[in-house]
């Protein structure tokens, strides 16, 4: 379905949030495209940055069926991300199952024909239930499961290079690479990744929404592929190395010796993470499922990306050196 203009419409869900508003204003370069924006404020001021960007914004709830139908009406292809962690859903005792079970059985309703969907690892598939991570990710299947839908292609998002960024966050583990230890090195503290340490960043500002929109433009070439979303791949011990090189900055890596010394302090979310860690390190450092950590994927449909933008943003995908050197020098 398409506008009067001939327009392809696309719905993004979670539009304002970090993985939605990259994919939004990268489709918004694309004169093919017309971007709808559901959100649950139109006023929020992220709502109305994507407003003054050209994007059409819909107020809705991801839980209301007859809401999320209408804004899903019309459009040839939609962008859906939903947040596992949002405390409303607890509070209403709904899941993020809930939420995106409905999501996506409306898009189909609504005659969505191509989606992209935000997803995870299922760890307690992959490990015979040995570990349950909750958010990780069961949606996905209801989404391959809906067949009015042409194609279906899930991503999964490697580390947020942004997280980089926050204090809170840094401070998980080590500090690094804002607050120095009490040796006066930036310390980066994790459990090992697993196999080659073949771990995957991306800048998701930066990436993320040339990766979606490559798809997009060839929704079934990628249609069931699982998309590895990555910018670039290196261990935690190549990440301080990067650092010191691009800073000169003191900078240390040190692994905790087993996953269960990360320390969690009783946190939800901290044991969660603890736990991604096992399921890497039980799969042998394959975070995607069965596949192999590559970068070729993402590469080529960042090039397809820039070359529909008419040559606007970046080529190339942006690698670790690259973001210290914009958001970590002076």
């Amino acid at each position: 379905m398409t506008t009067g203009n001939c327009k392809k419409i696309i719905t993004v869900v979670g539009a304002t949030g970090n993985q939605g508003s990259s994919v939004v204003r990268s489709l918004l370069q694309n004169p093919d495209f017309e971007v709808r924006c559901v959100t649950r404020n139109s006023s929020s001021a992220k709502s109305q940055e994507l407003k003054k960007l050209g994007a059409v914004l819909v107020e809705a709830n991801g839980l209301d069926t007859t809401q999320m139908i209408e804004a899903f009406t019309g459009s040839w292809g939609a962008f859906i991300n939903t947040n596992s962690e949002d405390p409303h859903l607890a509070e209403i005792g709904k899941t993020d199952v809930d939420l995106g079970g409905n999501i996506l059985r409306s898009a189909a309703a609504a005659g969505v024909q191509h989606v992209v969907y935000s997803s995870g690892p299922n760890p307690a598939k992959l490990t015979k239930g040995e570990l349950v991570i909750p958010g990780l990710d069961q949606v996905e299947a209801i989404g391959r499961g809906l067949e009015s839908f042409q194609t279906f292609t899930p991503v999964i998002v490697a580390w947020f290079l942004e997280n980089f960024l926050d204090l809170q966050y840094a401070g998980i583990f080590g500090g690094f690479p804002l607050q120095k230890d009490e040796e006066g090195f930036l310390t980066y503290r994790t459990p090992l990744w697993g196999g080659h340490e073949d771990v995957p960043w991306i800048s998701v500002s930066d990436d993320l929404g040339d990766i979606v929109h490559g798809i997009f433009l060839n929704p079934t070439r990628w249609s069931g592929r699982l998309v590895q979303a990555n910018g670039d791949i290196a261990s935690f011990g190549d990440v301080t190395r990067k650092l010191i090189k691009v800073t000169g900055r003191k900078a240390r890596y040190i692994p905790y010796d087993t996953a269960d010394d990360f320390p969690t302090q009783g946190l939800h979310f901290l044991e969660q993470i603890r736990d991604m860690f096992k399921f890497v390190q039980y799969r042998d450092g394959e975070y995607y499922c069965t596949g192999i950590t590559e970068l070729r994927s993402a590469a080529e449909l960042k090039q397809s990306a820039f070359n529909a933008k008419g040559g606007k943003g970046r080529e190339k995908l942006m690698s670790l050196e690259d973001w210290f050197k914009v958001n970590l020098t002076i």
